[in-house]
């Protein structure tokens, strides 16, 4: 059984990935101002390490997310489909969480595991 989806469902998978840490990133920027405006000090700094790590994570996310786009195009031969089915299950892990999302589509759900 492939685990690897069509082209455009990947592509599709991508983008929303993409979308959704755009709108995270907004989050975290309006938090992030919302807490050092009405924060005293010591919170106004535990919050901005707070939001600095987040930051992080989200640039960290699409790095990942880059790195497996990578994988899936340059890997076309048939001996590497282990290869591109193990990008599109990551792809698929970093999806789960927004799960809940309206654009969120059940095709993308990980397949279970045995």
């Amino acid at each position: 059984m492939s685990l690897t989806l069509p082209v455009s469902a990947t592509s599709e998978l991508v983008r929303f990935l993409l979308d959704r840490l755009d709108e995270d990133d907004d989050e975290l920027r309006h938090l992030a101002r919302d807490e050092t405006r009405g924060a005293a000090p010591k919170e106004r700094e535990r919050g901005l390490r707070s939001a600095d790590r987040l930051r992080a994570e989200i640039i960290a996310k699409r790095h990942v997310i880059g790195d497996l786009q990578q994988l899936l195009i340059l890997r076309d031969l048939p001996s590497e489909k282990t290869v591109r089915d193990a990008a599109t299950q990551a792809l698929r892990a970093l999806a789960a969480p927004y799960a809940e999302h309206r654009q969120y589509r059940t095709e993308w759900r990980a397949p279970k595991r045995r």
